[in-house]
């Protein structure tokens, strides 16, 4: 059941940032950004991946949004966490972006980890529309 709320809640913030983002951003669920690795050397993937479609440049700017979305306190917020400090730090090597929608009781019960993901995002919204807008505004800023 977590897990189906987690991909609920993360096709529900695909849908509302392609609606309101317009057609000149990609917006891809459960993607990759080119050149960002983890420590092991493996690509990161991110819950969803966000860039222009008209930036061909070679400095590419991308934002990857994770989406924890915890009704319970589980395992997945403590991973997570975990991969905050890489995620942020391979991510701005890479002159793009990292940010965070969170919410649910089961995150706020682990204030740690939590705190983490904060302190390794450039931009950590809650999980309502006029949040989501904030990440809209935080996206635009930053890739155009």
């Amino acid at each position: 059941t977590a897990t189906d709320l987690g991909n609920v809640a993360q096709t529900y913030a695909v849908n509302y940032l392609q609606e309101h983002l317009g057609e000149n951003y990609n917006v891809i669920n459960a993607g990759t950004i080119p050149g960002v690795k983890m420590d092991d050397d493996k690509d990161v993937t991110f819950d969803i991946v966000i860039d222009r479609k008209d930036d061909n440049g070679r400095f590419k700017k991308y934002v990857g949004v994770e989406v924890s979305f915890q009704e319970t306190s589980n395992s997945t917020i403590e991973r997570k966490a975990r991969e905050a400090q890489a995620r942020f730090r391979n991510t701005q090597n890479k002159r793009c972006y990292v940010a965070y929608i969170i919410d649910g009781a089961g995150n706020f019960s682990r204030v740690s980890a939590v705190t983490d993901l904060c302190n390794n995002s450039h931009c950590t919204v809650a999980y309502t529309p006029s949040e989501f807008d904030l990440l809209i505004e935080f996206i635009k800023e930053k890739i155009g």
